[in-house]
């Protein structure tokens, strides 16, 4: 009942985000300006809020943050290497750079957020936030070089820029004031902790509204083409069943459910909504970006089947 309730609530909150955008009740500008409170605003308070709120302090507790993470680096090493391994296969186009990108990163904010809410709660949710961890510092680090062309300049960055970037992220600083406080036992003044509980229950409806009208700026006839389902077809049934498989042999190990599900969850979210951005940036091919494009709508489409298929088989 939960994976029915996901898919309808999935496909009737982003057809509203797209309802919205399209019938000129907001602009792109408006789009951009409430990603922007969304990530820097509620994400932080929705973070702060499940682990300051989800769990007790325990060592388990603490050891499954420790598992966490490493499950947080192998969805990004091991996604990238498949992606590699298919863009030399294919010849170093743009295709092959759209998936290669679209296999390492998935929309793991916008539609990550609210699905793991859904189905696991504010304990998924404390969980995720330390799982993401290695995901934002490979997202801040890895897009724009994975997005470049050979022989094109992208902007220099160093190591120092990402861990800078990273720290400096408001997500990841709420990781850590969270996490000061879950250790300590400390909580917020009351009125204080009602604001920011507040916040963090309008994060997901935002996300799942947010990426509708993301996926709203895009000429659906010209992208609802066949050819452009083979990313999304990787991204959201080939990864999972990979990772499925991976999280089987954790099981035996003595890994946690709730981690493992987690874990397989996020490999079966839709293609990061930045690969248009990128591919329009960087790639002078106009059908390449069709292809971006077309991946990252197909891909949100499909999920809203896929992801609740996933949930069943845990």
């Amino acid at each position: 009942m939960v994976a029915i309730t996901l898919a309808i609530e999935l496909l009737l909150m982003n057809g509203i985000g797209i309802f919205i955008r399209r019938s000129g009740m907001v602009n792109k500008d408006f789009s951009s300006r409430l990603t922007n409170i969304v990530l820097n605003i509620c994400v932080p308070c929705l973070v702060f809020h499940s682990i300051n709120n989800a769990a007790e302090f325990s060592m388990e507790a603490l050891r499954n943050c420790a598992v966490i993470l490493i499950l947080g680096v192998l969805v990004i090493v091991l996604p990238l290497v498949l992606g590699q391994i298919i863009y030399l296969k294919m010849g170093k186009t743009g295709a092959a750079r759209n998936i290669r990108y679209g296999l390492t990163f998935c929309h793991f904010s916008f539609m990550g957020i609210p699905v793991i809410a859904e189905l696991f709660g504010d304990l998924g949710i404390f969980y995720y936030t330390f799982f993401l961890v290695p995901v934002r510092i490979g997202y801040y680090s890895l897009s724009e070089p994975l997005m470049t062309p050979l022989g094109a300049e992208g902007r220099k960055t160093t190591p120092g820029m990402v861990v800078k970037k990273a720290l400096l992220s408001p997500q990841l600083i709420a990781v850590m004031v969270g996490l000061v406080f879950w250790v300590n036992g400390w909580k917020l003044p009351e009125a204080i902790q009602y604001c920011v509980k507040s916040l963090s229950s309008i994060c997901s409806p935002l996300a799942l509204l947010l990426c509708g009208m993301v996926v709203a700026e895009y000429d659906f006839k010209a992208l609802m083409n066949l050819k452009y389902l083979r990313l999304p077809i990787l991204r959201t049934v080939v990864m999972p069943a990979l990772f499925f498989l991976l999280s089987r042999l954790f099981l035996m190990m003595g890994v946690e459910a709730l981690l493992c599900q987690i874990f397989v969850v996020y490999t079966a979210l839709p293609v990061a909504s930045l690969l248009p951005v990128y591919s329009i940036k960087y790639d002078p091919d106009p059908d390449n970006h069709l292809d971006a494009a077309g991946a990252c709508i197909l891909s949100v489409l499909l999920s809203a089947v896929t992801i609740p298929v996933w949930y069943v088989l845990l």
